[in-house]
């Protein structure tokens, strides 16, 4: 396997190289070949790899992607990687991390992860790749210049990076603080926000904070509840419980007692003796519970 110290390919693997815009455009002939590249100075460039006939392998940052005809992959620069091609025609278009990151922040840019078959803007990108690969000898400096900018602006219609689970985490607890009050809230609905499963997020959630969406939420109702029981006391417990999404009193009721060890009813009673005794003033109140 050849070892190379920077990330070009070197001068018998091309067949035509043009600077164009911010990046540039490098078509490689189909001669098989295996490239072993630890670099020695950054650059700040991606690469695009795009295959129009063949297969290939790239491997970077413990990733391993293998690339069928008209599929693509991004390659860092700066960091190690290998690249195996059998033979075929392919592209490789290299291009400013800065400006793909400026140009469209939060696009998935891991490298070593073969694009272009499952996603449909991967596929709209794939495809632009391959038909400016055939076109190599019709193009001219300023077609390939804008088919450059075609592709930067493409590459925004690509999947977006993963979220980490603790972000997402946190965002369902925004999402969940919202609605609280809604009786027709579901952990289903808050997934469905998040563009996950509700496995996937009760599975983080139980990670984060030893719970499901639906404990957290019925927890999160019986807390806010018990706080309006001590400080509105001339609304009934019916009016409360409806409040945070509790249409049957019963079994309200049943749940406050599970998690408070004591009925509504009474913990509004301890609450304003509490407030009396501390000097504080309330109305009575109308326990129906």
């Amino acid at each position: 396997m050849e070892l190379t110290h920077v990330a070009v390919p070197p001068d018998s693997m091309l067949e035509r190289a043009v600077r164009a815009g911010p990046g540039e455009l490098l078509w490689l002939g189909a001669a098989p070949f295996e490239v072993r590249c630890e670099p020695v100075r950054a650059t700040g460039l991606l690469k695009l790899v795009a295959l129009a006939e063949g297969e290939g392998v790239i491997a970077q940052a413990g990733r391993r992607a293998i690339l069928r005809e008209g599929m693509f992959a991004w390659v860092q620069s700066d960091a190690p990687f290998e690249l195996s091609m059998s033979r075929g025609r392919r592209l490789l278009l290299r291009l400013p991390v800065s400006a793909v990151q400026q140009r469209h922040p939060g696009v998935d840019l891991r490298t070593a992860v073969a694009r272009g078959e499952e996603h449909a803007g991967e596929r709209v990108v794939a495809g632009l790749l391959r038909q400016i690969l055939r076109e190599s000898s019709s193009l001219s400096q300023r077609d390939c210049a804008a088919a450059v900018g075609v592709v930067l602006e493409a590459i925004g219609m690509c999947g977006r990076a993963p979220e980490l689970p603790q972000t997402r985490v946190e965002r369902a607890l925004a999402e969940i603080e919202l609605r609280l009050g809604d009786p027709a809230l579901q952990p289903a609905d808050i997934a469905r926000a998040q563009g996950v499963s509700r496995r996937y997020l009760d599975g983080a959630m139980a990670e984060q904070l030893g719970s499901t969406m639906a404990a957290h939420i019925r927890r999160r109702r019986l807390e806010r509840a018990a706080s309006e029981l001590s400080t509105r006391p001339d609304d009934a417990v019916f009016e409360i419980a409806a409040r945070w999404g509790f249409r049957d009193t019963s079994h309200f009721t049943r749940l406050f007692r599970g998690h408070f060890a004591t009925t509504p009813a009474a913990y509004r009673r301890a609450a304003l003796d509490g407030t009396r005794a501390g000097g504080g003033s309330g109305g009575r109140g109308r326990d129906t519970a």
